[in-house]
Parts: C-alpha cells; sequence; structure tokens
C-alpha cells in the first residue's frame, strides 16, 4: 500500500515538473517523459505491484493534462510494459550499465505505438518522419533521464543493486 502512494505522489510530481517546470525551459521534443521512464521502472523492477495498471493510468494521467485523446499515451505505457516486461531483473540488478541505451529504445517503442496508432486515433495523421524526428531527440534525452530516474527510485526505495564484483 506504502509503495503504490509512493508511486502514485511521484507520478503526481514528476507531470507537475513535466507540463510546468520542464516544459517552460525546454522545447516540446526535448522535454524528458516522466511516464515512460516510470513505466520501464514498474516493468523492469516489478515495484509496486500490478505494473500493467499502473502503467495504464500513467499513460491516462498524461493524456488528462497533456489534451492528447484519450487513452493515446496510455495505451502507448501499457505497450511499453508489455515489451519490457520480460526483461525484469536482468538490467538494474546485473547489468546497470544497459540502462542507458534501454532507456533509449522507450522513447523508440513509443514511436513505434505512435506510428501504428496515429491512423485510429487523429484526424489527420501525423508524417511518420515527424515520429522518427522525435523518437531520435526523446531518445537522446532518454540516455540519461531513464538513469537518473531508475536511481531516484532506488534511492526511494532503499533497495541497492545486486552487482557481483570479480575477485
Amino acid at each position: 500500500m506504502r509503495s503504490h502512494l509512493a508511486w502514485w505522489g511521484a507520478l503526481g510530481a514528476g507531470l507537475l515538473f513535466q507540463t510546468t517546470l520542464f516544459a517552460s525551459v525546454l522545447p516540446p521534443v526535448w522535454t524528458p517523459d516522466v511516464t515512460r521512464a516510470m513505466t520501464l521502472w514498474l516493468a523492469l523492477t516489478g515495484l509496486p505491484r500490478g505494473g500493467a495498471v499502473l502503467a495504464f493510468s500513467a499513460g491516462l494521467a498524461v493524456d488528462l493534462v497533456s489534451g492528447a485523446p484519450p487513452g493515446f499515451t496510455a495505451a502507448l505505457r501499457l505497450g511499453l510494459y508489455a515489451l519490457a516486461r520480460p526483461l525484469r531483473g536482468v538490467f538494474f540488478e546485473n547489468r546497470p550499465l544497459l540502462l542507458f541505451p534501454f532507456g533509449a529504445l522507450g522513447a523508440f517503442a513509443d514511436a513505434a505505438g505512435a506510428g501504428l496508432l496515429r491512423w485510429l486515433v487523429f484526424p489527420t495523421p501525423f508524417s511518420p518522419d515527424v515520429l522518427v524526428w522525435t523518437a531520435w531527440h526523446q531518445a537522446l534525452v532518454d540516455v540519461l533521464w531513464v538513469p537518473a530516474v531508475f536511481i531516484g527510485f532506488e534511492v526511494l526505495a532503499g533497495r541497492r543493486p545486486t552487482v557481483e564484483v570479480p575477485a
């Protein structure tokens, strides 16, 4: 219960930063996506339980505060969770440096999902070039953003990675 409250609090604070502070300082294409990083945290660590519901809820919260079509980001977050979930425990626990490129892959997963959904959601679908251009910018941001979020959540959760050092 406490981990769920902490997660919802972090989501609220993250959305506040994403929609106000980051948006006023950074161009939209360079604004870090809080829910993408949180969804990767849920999928790769399993904390807290009920990650698929939490990932979907986080995406729905983004849809509500950003004016996106309801369910669009929620579907993207659920898809990202489904892609990353089989890799639970592989990255942060044993090979934390793999979080850097894996964080960037989340942006490309979102772009692929948005490319598939754009015909269903938007009355005038946008060009795939826009998706690729945005994905590259977001991937550059997420290379550092996702590991920073993971470290922050690890500190908040009081967990420490179990990296084995060869003797």
